[in-house]
């Protein structure tokens, strides 16, 4: 139940400015990488490397999530995976190897954490008539930080060098981290009066994500759209640039407008699912439409035109990146409130499962038929096959959601 005395304002300006800051973050390293020269140790660690080491520490801590969100309460959890974030960064600001898989490290601690704790924050601060609106919204952030740290590092890098960059957004994880002790009082409340257990085993957001079928069909949403949207955020401008030969700047900008299809239809689907499309239905649909774009992107002659291209990439960014705020609600619909942090962390292990591996597959497909076609082809099958699932599914999980206020 909604507790009357929680500002959901608040809690939605809270979550969502901790999920902006951990994803610029996380992508602050990859966004300065190519504009530092001399820096020997910034180089030893291949980007795509940095990266899986975000992801697979995140996966990790996810794990625990909702053991520390009962332990600690939401907001000190977010005010912890920002600190870490913050430790992240001063690692890599040393610029050596070592330093940098330290704060992949670090920084992958702090991300993982925070979707778990957002959710039982929304899921309390929210009511069923704007649910996924809420979350859909708070999760614009990813994508919202994701543009930032692309736009906003690469010029404080080159005006004042990079360990002054990332001097910088310490300093701002710092501040948040702190300011987040304003409102902590108000929006953190002790959990194990809900009678939940204090000290859950390792793996119970991995049992309670397995514990009935329709956790199981989101969480392989998860695990397949995750991979789907990590595979579009990867290969979209290295397949323009380098298997279309579209010109950089032109390469770039279908990525953005993938982005940018992601926010704003995060929140179209997210209104739509609480104006009563069915959610399993439009995740279905959203899976479509990421077989759909995906097997179009395939076709090189159909690129050709840079304004289809563009019309493709909008279309693979509104569904392939614009699905997670109307399944994390979904996910918080489907067990007491006492559990929704836990459960979404154990779906969110899935779907970074599929973070870190789908690319994987993407990129030995695609070395082993010199093109990126099939892996776009591939992609896309996938895909198809979720939707096939979705739909199937019927109404055998109708009964599976629980009420609440």
């Amino acid at each position: 139940m909604m507790r009357p005395t929680m500002n959901a304002a608040t809690a939605v300006t809270s979550t969502t400015v901790v999920q902006v800051l951990t994803a610029f973050a996380a992508l602050t390293i990859p966004s300065l990488v190519p504009l530092v020269v001399g820096e020997a140790g910034l180089h030893a660690v291949d980007v795509g490397t940095f990266i899986s080491i975000v992801y697979a520490a995140a996966a990790l801590v996810t794990i625990f999530a909702g053991h520390l969100v009962h332990r600690f309460g939401a907001i000190r959890t977010c005010q912890f995976a920002v600190a870490l974030c913050a430790a992240g960064l001063l690692m890599a600001r040393t610029g050596s190897a070592v330093g940098l898989v330290a704060g992949a490290v670090a920084l992958g601690l702090g991300y993982g954490p925070v979707t778990p704790a957002s959710s039982h924050l929304l899921s309390q601060s929210t009511s069923a008539a704007n649910r996924r609106l809420i979350f859909s919204l708070k999760q614009t952030g990813v994508p919202a930080g994701t543009a930032l740290a692309g736009a906003l590092v690469p010029v404080a890098t080159l005006a004042l060098g990079w360990r002054v960059a990332l001097g910088l957004v310490v300093i701002v994880c710092l501040l948040v981290a702190l300011g987040l002790q304003a409102v902590r009082t108000g929006l953190d409340e002790p959990t194990n009066n809900h009678g939940y257990n204090a000290r859950p085993g390792m793996l119970s957001s991995i049992t309670i994500a397995l514990s009935q079928p329709y956790l199981r069909l989101l969480a392989l949403t998860a695990f397949v759209l995750g991979g789907a949207q990590m595979c579009a955020s990867t290969f979209l401008i290295s397949y323009f640039y380098r298997g279309l030969g579209y010109p950089p700047l032109a390469a770039g900008a279908m990525l953005s407008v993938a982005n940018v299809a992601g926010v704003v239809f995060r929140l179209v689907w997210g209104a739509a699912a609480d104006r009563g499309a069915n959610p399993r239905l439009l995740l279905a649909a959203l899976a479509l439409l990421t077989c759909f774009a995906q097997a179009i992107v395939a076709w090189p002659s159909l690129m050709a035109s840079h304004a289809a291209a563009m019309a493709v990439c909008f279309v693979m960014g509104a569904a392939a990146i614009g699905w997670n705020g109307v399944l994390l609600a979904e996910i918080a619909e489907a067990v007491p409130v006492n559990q929704v942090s836990t459960a979404t962390a154990g779906c969110l292990f899935f779907s970074f499962g599929g973070v870190m591996t789908f690319p994987a597959f993407f990129g030995a497909i695609r070395h082993a038929s010199g093109g990126y076609s099939a892996s776009w082809l591939w992609m896309a099958g996938t895909a198809a096959a979720l939707a096939l699932i979705l739909l199937v599914s019927g109404r055998r999980f109708s009964g599976n959601v629980v009420a609440r206020g």
